[in-house]
């Protein structure tokens, strides 16, 4: 289980078991022995044992409610063990064995097998953190190739990385950083609200305020674009990005922008401009020196990449970077 995840990965279960429990709210150590046990070890210091029925049957007598220990009887997982694979401050990732009364309470032997399974997904979920960090750093390489001024969000609307334009806002004391949130007094927005509106489930795709500047300068448009969103993450991808100067409004500009916020190719973002442009798919072949089977292919993953299904949802995409 997993503290303020935008995933939980169950196996064996319905998803109607799991948006149960969540609706339930069963994941707080007041109601959830599994949780309560992992709390209790890790406020002593230690944050990665096995842990296991021994462990459930001291916390349950001390639960707000039997709720969810019923919930388990019910549905055949009263038993089990688990372990903490990465406490961080983004969260909790950990691992669970759940087992019914007939599989009976783990062995030792059997937590000896679930301990080393643990070692293993332990590295692959540093390493897959690792690479999700990295992606946000090459985000803001791409946008400072590109001059253009840029924050980096991620899914709860903490700072994972800024432009060398967006460093400068900061030292101007344009953009305030506080721990790893950014605000700023704005119109009809606070950065605050902004970055909300983009990071809330079911938020908004696109939205755009006006910044009130030091010294004198003339106020600065940022807008925000909501990036498309991946089936799951360890909370570290970028979810939303900030940009305070926008490209170029000529075609260059502008591809090289969608490249950097959706992974386009220099070939696909080009097209995707022509095709803001009205331009018909056979003229855009022609145009490009392809045939009209090598560009429905590019469109097809234009439309993957930018995490829409159709050339209508492309151009509502497009609209506020173009227009």
């Amino acid at each position: 289980m997993r503290a303020r995840s935008p995933f939980n990965i169950v196996t064996n279960f319905g998803p109607e078991l799991i948006e149960h429990f969540a609706a339930s709210g069963w994941g707080s150590a007041s109601h959830n022995f599994r949780v309560a046990a992992s709390t209790r070890h890790v406020e002593r210091g230690f944050y990665d044992p096995v842990l296991h029925e021994s462990h459930y049957d001291r916390v349950i007598p001390h639960l707000a409610t039997t709720d969810y220990v019923d919930w388990c009887e019910e549905i055949g997982i009263p038993f089990g063990c688990q372990t903490n694979l990465v406490i961080d401050n983004f969260g909790v990732i950990g691992l669970a064995t759940l087992r019914d009364r007939k599989d009976g309470r783990t062995t030792a032997a059997q937590r000896k097998i679930f301990a080393n399974g643990a070692r293993a997904a332990r590295r692959a979920v540093r390493l897959q953190e690792k690479l999700e960090g990295e992606q946000a750093k090459l985000l803001a390489g791409a946008f400072d190739a590109i001059q253009v001024s840029a924050f980096i969000i991620d899914a709860r609307g903490q700072l994972l990385a800024h432009s060398v334009g967006g460093e400068a806002m900061l030292d101007a004391g344009d953009v305030r950083l506080s721990g790893q949130s950014i605000d700023a007094a704005g119109v009809p927005f606070t950065l605050r609200q902004m970055i909300q509106a983009l990071t809330a489930d079911h938020g908004l795709d696109h939205v755009r305020t006006q910044v009130a500047t030091a010294e004198d300068r003339p106020p600065l448009m940022i807008e925000g674009f909501r990036l498309p969103e991946r089936d799951w993450s360890l909370g570290k991808l970028p979810h939303a990005i900030l940009i305070a100067n926008g490209p170029k409004r000529d075609r260059a500009g502008v591809a090289h922008y969608l490249a950097a916020i959706y992974r386009l190719s220099p070939a696909e973002a080009d097209i995707a401009v022509r095709l803001f442009e009205g331009k018909s798919r056979i003229r855009i072949a022609g145009e490009r020196g392809v045939t009209t089977e090598t560009l429905r292919g590019q469109i097809k993953q234009i439309y993957l990449k930018c995490a829409v299904d159709s050339e209508a949802g492309l151009m509502r995409l497009l609209a506020p970077i173009l227009n």
